[in-house]
């Protein structure tokens, strides 16, 4: 295994960290005057600081809104375009929330505190915003929670961006760890998500899939707006597989497989492992990624010479990143699939790149893949079917074109930041007018 660590300014969100000390909230962009002329005031509040939100961010401040993007820079993760860039309106704006050191995602005693911690960091960036509409994305459940009832002491309306089902995810988690205690802590997560969404003023769910929940909880169907996730694709440029990104990275001259994104609890990384495992002979696999998955692969499979381990890249190399690999791996477990949906993957139709997607067939994404004739769906745990997947489309380049393709063309066609823009747009706005 070749692991090779990156300089603190190559991982998003790494060279915004401050010390304890420092001040929590930094402004990366000034925030219009209050006199500036636009249609609404508004804060995209997106813990992760994901591509897609920012990009989004970015429309609504295009179409004459004042918005102020917020993110957690303490949260180690692949980030999007979360500073200001050339050509951006004036009335766009971020803000980086600072925790004073790193999000503790694994330990249950400091991730209670740094999310009480966040709940009031949070809703006193939002209120200084002094927004019309709020809209909250990704955002941990119990910071979540107080956030929202903050928020509504205060009369601010908010949006739940519904990005997945975070008490399944807890209930299966906890229950497998906790046994009983653990179906407990899943059915009062259930309860608090459950008043996150009955307190909004509308729900914008990522999936179809969704709504049953939503039903369940006795969320108003008129409250509830289906709009699947994007790529940005008008950042991803498609780009050659031969670049800079690949030849510094000594990925030129071998068939690619790579993994980019995520690796945590909801992903098994032993997957990745066995696929490197019996890989074609001289073929490589690169997993771009953080945290705990990343960290069992550098301790289980340390001795395994087909494969990188890196940070995660900034954003501006993203394309380049994505063209290097011949193949373009997603993973995600059966017991995740009715809460969680890998956007990973939009980035990768983006890139023009075949997909093998371990994913259960009827998981959104799975069928998105399809349907787009972008790549192979294996079903989880099955490794011969997957090891014999990745060689079919390691041993046939037609196939990966043709494939590639169809994945860039399927996101040309149905990527569209402005008609989602509109959406969000016309849904603000009647938010808004429901308040006066």
């Amino acid at each position: 295994m070749q692991s090779r660590p990156q300089t603190a300014d190559r991982v998003p969100g790494r060279s915004e960290r401050r010390s304890p000390g420092a001040a929590a909230c930094t402004v990366l962009s000034p925030y219009p005057s209050p006199g500036q002329k636009a249609d609404l005031r508004l804060v995209i509040h997106d813990y992760s600081g994901h591509p897609g939100q920012v990009h989004l961010s970015r429309e609504l401040a295009r179409r004459g809104h004042y918005v102020e993007h917020q993110y957690c820079a303490s949260y180690t993760t692949g980030r999007g375009a979360t500073s200001r860039r050339e050509g951006d309106p004036e009335s766009f704006g971020v803000r980086a929330i600072e925790l004073g050191s790193e999000f503790a995602r694994y330990s249950p005693v400091a991730r209670l505190r740094q999310e009480l911690q966040y709940a009031r960091m949070s809703a006193r960036a939002i209120l200084a915003a002094r927004p019309d509409v709020a809209v909250l994305s990704n955002i941990p459940l119990l910071s979540l929670f107080i956030l929202t009832l903050l928020l509504r002491t205060r009369r601010v309306p908010y949006v739940f961006w519904h990005q997945d089902i975070y008490s399944e995810a807890i209930r299966v988690i906890a229950r497998d760890r906790f046994g009983q205690l653990g179906r407990l802590i899943g059915w009062v997560a259930g309860r608090v998500e459950r008043q996150v969404a009955r307190g909004a003023a509308a729900v914008v769910a990522i999936s179809d899939t969704f709504i049953e929940q939503l039903d369940a909880w006795g969320v108003q169907k008129s409250k509830v707006h289906v709009v699947p996730n994007w790529g940005a694709v008008d950042e991803m440029p498609l780009r050659p597989r031969d670049n800079a990104w690949a030849r510094a990275h000594g990925l030129v001259g071998m068939p690619v497989v790579m993994y980019a994104g995520t690796l945590g609890l909801k992903h098994d990384p032993s997957v990745i492992s066995r696929l490197a495992q019996t890989a074609p002979t001289g073929s490589h696999t690169v997993v771009v990624s953080e945290g705990k998955g990343r960290e069992w692969l550098e301790s289980e499979a340390g001795d395994l010479p087909g494969l990188t381990l890196l940070d995660y890249q900034p954003y501006d190399q993203l394309p380049d990143m994505l063209a290097s690999a011949d193949v373009l791996l997603v993973v995600l477990e059966s017991n995740a699939s009715r809460y969680s949906v890998p956007s990973k993957v939009l980035n990768y139709l983006c890139a023009g790149r075949p997909v093998l997607a371990l994913l259960p067939p009827d998981n959104a994404v799975a069928r998105m893949v399809e349907a787009a004739e972008a790549g192979l769906v294996v079903a989880p745990g099955d490794a011969d079917a997957a090891a014999a997947a990745l060689s079919s489309l390691l041993a046939s380049p037609v196939t990966r074109a043709a494939m590639g393709t169809a994945a860039r063309r399927y996101a040309e066609r149905t990527f569209d930041v402005t008609r989602v823009g509109e959406r969000f747009d016309s849904l603000l706005s009647d938010i808004n007018n429901a308040q006066q």
